[in-house]
């Protein structure tokens, strides 16, 4: 119960943290382009491979890489997790399976944002 309450306070952290960079990213560069996500998925993954690398090392333990990966950096971004999945698959050499997963992703996403935004508009 203990990993599942830090997981919760970690997530609301890095969601916090997620919003903080939303509204600051605005204030210094003027873009139609979403630069504050493309910030925030660059520095999850940057930080989940930082994570990960310690936990195989044996660095830190299994609830330290919870709290962080699943809880911390889950709430700021879920890129990050992409990210790590798609270089475990590519560095197991299984290159359809990583294929299949980006496509997927990226277009099984979009479809159902689509459909979130269409479904929400019976409501």
């Amino acid at each position: 119960m203990k990993l599942y309450l830090l997981i919760a306070i970690f997530g609301a952290i890095g969601s916090v943290t997620r919003y903080f960079f939303f509204i600051i990213t605005p204030k210094y560069f003027v873009s139609f382009f979403p630069l504050s996500t493309l910030i925030v998925n660059i520095i999850g993954s940057f930080l989940i491979g930082i994570v990960i690398s310690l936990f195989d090392k044996n660095i830190i333990n299994e609830t330290l890489r919870a709290t962080l990966a699943i809880g911390l950096l889950g709430g700021f971004t879920t890129f990050s997790t992409f990210s790590m999945d798609m270089f475990n698959l590519i560095n197991k050499s299984l290159y359809f399976y990583a294929f299949v997963y980006i496509i997927a992703s990226v277009f099984l996403g979009l479809f159902f944002y689509i459909l979130g935004l269409k479904i929400s508009s019976f409501f």
